[in-house]
């Protein structure tokens, strides 16, 4: 049994019973209003002594919590603005370094621009009802094999441009070129007293239906004249067209004979110059073609353009102005001769591309006297290829005063090489990507022994005296000015060598170390910078005659990026 507390067993049950009655009835209380409490902040604000009273520690806690909003709306906004201008800035940085390097001499392009890339094809296309004589055959329809033979001669002026077209284009469906293809040889008449370029045409067709179906046109436009061919829309699966062209160009007794202008665009043509200078030489020739390979003996000019795609272009070229060749899936092989003889006091341009093959040039550059005290260059050279070899040679002409040449050398899976002679003075930045990058001394006797093998025959600083490719040490004395590491380059003669070989004795030799020099100004793996030259080296700093030297100074960009990259410095 269990007795609670604070009832006495005395008490009267009933009473008891009765209280426990009147207690389950729930009992309605008038509310008490009581005063909220204070929060924790207030709370211990209260007990610091202070004279605030509690609304005005109420403002200050409310303009705390402002404050706070709005520095981190502030923060917000922050981090927008730097997402939005930090991430492409992070871009375009990653790009750039993707990219090779410029260098800090200064790069040619900023001189003046390369020539336009276009090329202007005169007043082609052509209609059929503007041409002067159409199909004036001189024989028609001779068997000759399997084929028809159609023969025709027009004789046109050459006072103005002189032009070689044709409708054919060259789309991504060859079906049409399958059966069509031409040749064209051009040439200097024999016959002087020939006042006209002649031109013969020998057309191999399969039926008189396609010979009617083709016109060959004589043009005479505003410009000039020429010959235009105007081939049928659509061939059969049976049908063949074949064209051989011979122009034979004018010439004159006793001099030069100069023409404005020569123009053959001649698509799936195989184009065949022979030597054409010094009888004829022209102001401006463009030659080329879809599918077109062009070869030339010689042939000089103020402005040559050669445009091909998937052909060869070879040749032997000399200008004054401009030099472009171009193609892609096929060699270069060019021998160049450029020349500036400061007529109109601006630079000789050369533009070589091509991709996915070789480009070899020999370059050789000729300055007369009178143009030693130019201040600017001379030469603006580009050459470029991918995923195959590129090796450009500049040589001076014997008659040449120091040229003045900036060029940019330019491949990625190949491997990339330029050569200078000794008369080349200026800045140079061999720069790879991920390959080696060397700079080699040789002797130009040399150099031709050692074409197509240098990667693995030279040491790039040219410091092993135990390679004959590189620069001889033991000739050869090395100072640290400045932070750079300088060398002077010997000299050889040609009779010098010629007695080496025979003798080894010191007395045969005679090397000259105090006229050329070799300044690095930056030596790493994948790139090497510096000057080469008779030194004192040319400062923008040191007055105004070594300003202008330094702006006239010549500079070599040779970049590769999965390849090798040399320079070599012909001694």
């Amino acid at each position: 049994m269990i007795l609670l507390d604070g009832i006495d067993k005395h008490d009267d049950p009933q009473s008891s019973k009765l209280v426990a009655e009147s207690s389950s009835v729930p009992v309605a209380r008038a509310h008490t209003p009581t005063p909220s409490l204070p929060d924790y902040e207030a709370s211990q604000a209260q007990l610091k002594p202070t004279t605030q009273s509690f609304p005005e520690i109420q403002q200050q806690r409310t303009r705390r919590r402002r404050c706070r909003k709005y520095t981190l709306y502030a923060l917000v906004v922050y981090f927008v603005i730097s997402i939005a201008v930090g991430v492409p800035f992070i871009v375009m940085k990653a790009k750039r370094k993707s990219l090779p390097k410029p260098n800090p001499y200064g790069s040619w392009d900023d001189v003046t621009s390369i020539p336009p890339k276009s090329i202007t094809l005169g007043d082609a296309p052509l209609r059929l009802s503007s041409a002067k004589s159409c199909n004036a055959w001189g024989a028609t329809d001779i068997p000759d094999g399997s084929l028809l033979r159609s023969e025709l001669e027009y004789r046109v002026p050459v006072n103005g441009s002189l032009f070689l077209n044709t409708n054919i284009t060259y789309s991504g469906n060859g079906t049409y070129l399958n059966h069509f293809s031409g040749q064209l040889l051009v040439g200097v008449n024999d016959d002087a007293s020939a006042p006209d370029a002649q031109v013969h045409v020998t057309m191999h067709h399969t039926t008189s239906r396609l010979r009617e179906a083709t016109s060959v046109c004589l043009m005479q436009t505003g410009q000039g004249g020429g010959l235009y061919l105007f081939t049928p829309p659509q061939l059969n699966l049976t049908d063949a067209l074949t064209f051989n062209i011979t122009l034979l160009l004018p010439q004159n007794y006793t001099s030069t004979r100069l023409i404005p202008q020569l123009l053959c665009h001649l698509p799936h043509f195989q184009q065949t110059y022979r030597q054409l200078d010094p009888q004829v030489i022209f102001e401006s020739v463009v030659l080329g073609g879809a599918m077109s390979g062009v070869a030339i003996e010689s042939i000089q000019a103020s402005q040559i353009v050669v445009k091909a795609s998937s052909a060869e272009i070879s040749g032997k070229f000399t200008v004054d102005s401009s030099l472009s060749l171009e193609t892609v899936s096929a060699p270069i092989n060019a021998d160049i001769r450029l020349f500036n003889n400061g007529t109109t006091m601006s630079p000789t341009f050369l533009h070589l591309t091509t991709g996915n093959s070789g480009l070899s040039a020999n370059v050789t550059m000729f300055v007369p006297p009178g143009m030693k005290g130019y201040h600017g260059p001379h030469f603006l050279t580009h050459a470029e290829t991918f995923n195959a070899p590129l090796s450009v040679s500049l040589m001076h002409d014997d008659a040449s005063v120091p040229a003045a040449v900036r060029m940019r050398a330019m491949n990625n899976l190949g491997n990339t090489r330029v050569s200078v002679d000794s008369r080349y003075e200026g800045t140079f930045d061999v720069n790879t990507m991920f390959a080696q990058a060397d700079v080699l001394a040789m002797n130009g006797a040399e150099v031709e022994d050692d074409r197509g093998n240098s990667e693995s025959d030279a040491n790039s600083d040219g410091d092993d005296d135990n390679n004959s490719n590189s620069t001889n040490t033991t000739t050869q004395q090395t100072y640290a000015t400045n932070d750079r590491v300088r060398m002077f380059l010997p000299t050889f003669s040609a009779s010098t060598v010629a007695a080496s070989d025979a003798s080894s004795s010191s007395s045969s030799t005679t090397v000259s170390n105090a006229s050329r020099c070799l300044e690095y100004d930056l030596i790493s793996s994948s790139e090497i910078r510096g000057w080469v030259g008779q030194p004192p080296r040319p400062s923008p700093t040191s007055g105004l005659a070594a300003f202008e030297a330094y702006s006239s100074m010549g500079h070599l960009d040779i970049i590769s990026s999965l390849n090798g990259a040399q320079l070599v410095l012909l001694t």
